[in-house]
Parts: C-alpha cells; sequence; structure tokens
C-alpha cells in the first residue's frame, strides 16, 4: 500500500524554457576614440570598480554588474532586483546584451511579473539593435504562448533559424528541440541529435552559454534513453547526463540520480541516487524533491521516515509540483507523518487535480465519501 505514493522519473521537458540567463556574447565598444577600450579589462574588475564606472555610465560595466547579480558567486549574493537595475541602464544606453537579458526576466518571472508582451518588446529591441540570440529568446516567447496560437509553432521555429544560422549556442539548441519535438518542422531526431552535438562541440562555453551546453546535453541523454532515432544505451545516456551533471545543471543532477536509483547503465544505488537528488534539491529542484521524499517513504537506501517524506513533499509542492501535491494528498488522508486530516488532504488532491494528475479526481471522490462516511457515523 505505501508504494502507491507517485515517484515521477524520466520525462521529457514539455517546455524548452531557459532560466533567468542571457545568452548574449558581451559586445565590446568599438569606437577608437574610447580609452576604456584601449586600457579596461572588466574581467579583471572587482564589483566595486565595475560599480565606479557603471555609476559613471559606462555601459559595459554596467552589463557586467548585471550579469554578477543574475548568476551570483562564492562572493556575491544572487540579487534579481539588482541585476535587472544595472540591465536597464546598459539598456537605455543601446546595450542589446542588457535588453536580451531583460527579455528572459519576464519570460522567466525572474524578480518580475512573468509577462510575454514584455519579454517580446525587450527581445524585440535586441533584435533592433543588432541582437542575434535574442531571435532564440523571442522563439521561446512564442513556444511560451505568446501571439496567434495558429502561428506561434511557425514563429517559434522562424526565429531559431536565425539565431541557428549566427552560429548562437543557444539558437542550435533550440533548433534541436523544435526538430526532436516537430515543433514547426518535421519531428526528425537524426538532425536534432546532429543540433545538440553542434552545441556540444563547443567545449569550454562562455557563461551565457552554459544552459544551452548543459540542456543539450541532457536531451542527447534522454534520447538515448527513450531509443529517439538511436538504439536504446543506458550507459550513453548516463554519460550525457553525468556531462550535465558535473557542471551543476540540476536536471541533470536529478536525471543521474534517476539512473543510480533503478540501476540503468549501472548497478542501482540508492546511496548515489540520494546524493545527487539532494544536489538537485539544494537548488531548488521539484522533481529532486519530490524523489527523496518517495525513498524515504519506502525505506530505499534509508529508514522509513514518513515525517521526512512529509517535509520534502511540501517543500516540492510549494513550487507548484503537482506529483508533491498529490503524494501530500496520500499522507493526509492515512496519517503518514502528518496527522490525518481529510480536508487538508482534499486541499492538495484539489490542487493536483487541477494539473491534470491523473488518480487525483478519484482520489478526490474517494476522500469525499471518507468524510461523509465520518461525519455519519459521528
Amino acid at each position: 500500500m505505501r508504494r502507491i505514493i507517485q515517484s515521477i522519473l524520466l520525462t521529457a521537458a514539455a517546455l524548452f524554457l531557459v532560466g533567468c540567463t542571457t545568452r548574449q556574447e558581451q559586445a565590446q565598444p568599438e569606437d577608437e576614440n574610447s580609452q576604456a577600450e584601449k586600457v579596461v579589462n572588466y574581467s579583471e574588475l572587482s564589483i566595486d570598480e565595475l560599480e565606479v564606472l557603471g555609476y559613471d555610465g559606462d555601459v559595459e560595466a554596467q552589463y557586467r554588474l548585471g550579469q554578477l547579480y543574475e548568476y551570483g558567486s562564492e562572493d556575491i549574493d544572487q540579487d534579481f532586483d539588482l541585476a535587472r537595475e544595472w540591465y536597464e541602464r546598459a539598456a537605455k544606453q543601446g546595450s542589446p546584451d542588457a535588453w536580451t537579458a531583460l527579455g528572459y526576466f519576464y519570460l522567466n518571472g525572474c524578480g518580475v511579473e512573468t509577462s510575454l508582451d514584455q519579454a517580446a518588446s525587450d527581445f524585440q529591441q535586441a533584435i533592433s539593435l543588432g541582437s542575434t540570440e535574442a531571435n532564440a529568446g523571442l522563439a521561446r516567447t512564442y513556444l511560451s504562448g505568446y501571439g496567434d496560437p495558429a502561428q506561434q509553432a511557425q514563429m517559434a521555429f522562424s526565429y531559431a533559424s536565425i539565431s541557428e544560422e549566427a552560429g548562437d549556442l543557444d539558437g542550435i539548441c533550440l533548433m534541436g528541440y523544435l526538430c526532436e519535438q516537430g515543433i514547426g518542422c518535421e519531428q526528425n531526431y537524426e538532425q536534432a541529435m546532429e543540433y545538440y552535438q553542434r552545441v556540444l562541440e563547443t567545449e569550454e562555453p562562455e557563461l551565457t552559454d552554459e544552459y544551452a551546453w548543459n540542456e543539450a546535453a541532457t536531451r542527447l541523454g534522454t534520447m538515448y534513453v527513450e531509443g529517439k532515432g538511436v538504439e536504446t544505451d543506458e550507459r550513453q545516456a548516463l554519460s550525457y547526463f553525468e556531462m550535465a551533471a558535473d557542471r551543476g545543471y540540476r536536471m541533470a543532477q536529478y536525471l543521474v540520480g534517476v539512473m543510480y536509483e533503478n540501476g540503468y547503465g549501472m548497478d542501482a544505488d540508492y546511496g548515489e541516487a540520494m546524493r545527487w537528488y539532494q544536489l538537485a534539491a539544494d537548488q531548488g529542484y521539484a522533481p529532486a524533491l519530490n524523489q527523496i521524499g518517495y525513498l524515504y517513504f519506502n525505506g530505499y537506501g534509508v529508514d522509513v521516515d514518513y515525517e521526512e517524506t512529509a517535509y520534502y513533499q511540501k517543500l516540492s509542492a510549494m513550487y507548484g509540483y503537482g506529483p508533491a501535491q498529490l503524494n501530500l494528498g496520500y499522507l493526509y488522508e492515512y496519517g503518514y507523518g502528518v496527522e490525518q486530516d481529510y480536508s487538508v488532504a482534499m486541499a492538495y488532491y484539489q490542487m493536483a487535480a487541477d494539473q491534470g494528475m491523473e488518480g487525483a479526481q478519484e482520489a478526490l471522490s474517494r476522500v469525499s465519501a471518507e468524510m461523509q462516511e465520518a461525519a455519519q457515523a459521528g
């Protein structure tokens, strides 16, 4: 009975979006009269030195400050508000990179309310200033539901093609996804793999290309797991997942955990699975948090601990993750790790049902009947 709790394993991403990062190489000023261009190595400047230049109107310093606060580091806390402030300063001075960054902020809701209209506007502004990579951002905006539904797929393909033809890694990776899924074109697994492989030919990607590189490796891994265009090869899949996981890509870390948990490509190892899930969970990855709860619920590699199960399921559900919401409904329905509470169970089941989770409507009917029986007995 305990194993009814949901375990969500290898699934292809339904929506191929990016995190709150730009995909544009920094454009260096070309004004021969600019003394800053001749003497300033921005990569060697401290954040304080960059701020001095930024407040003095140096557009490159402003853009780099936006990057520093967007990505964060050991010495700098990630701060989307400050990142956006610096990007806006640079954008006002005509930086296409900054406009691209702002487009992704509004596309993904990084420190702002998601707005596809604003994202599209920012990407279009970047394109008008000469950015090719902003075309990939605009393509993603169409994939997210921007514009006429009848034209979204074709518009996404069209803009992604422009970015790909310019040699932008993000555009190349996105074209791989579109070919893999058959969005705006005929589904073509072989072509998709070629695009993904092209991305991986760049052995040391720039910071702004990290997402495309990691996603390409991860998509190749899933294609080998699912046998899309190739013979199923779990060891090869694991190799690709590990390439991205070792670079800190949380989805790949989660998938490496899945491989170890289920013994895909190697002997099952719950300890290693837990380690990889924890790495992804530390980055707030809801599927990994859900899976940790699953391990505790079933006692896989750890002692059965329903309270830990409930703890991790709640963390996952906070991100709106449907499987965790369904699991929490089950925990509250039967009192595993929490005090039994039909009303709370109903609330979680309803959340899961609203997301179309299989079994949620059946659970709602079951708990409703249980509540009626309890009321009659009382």
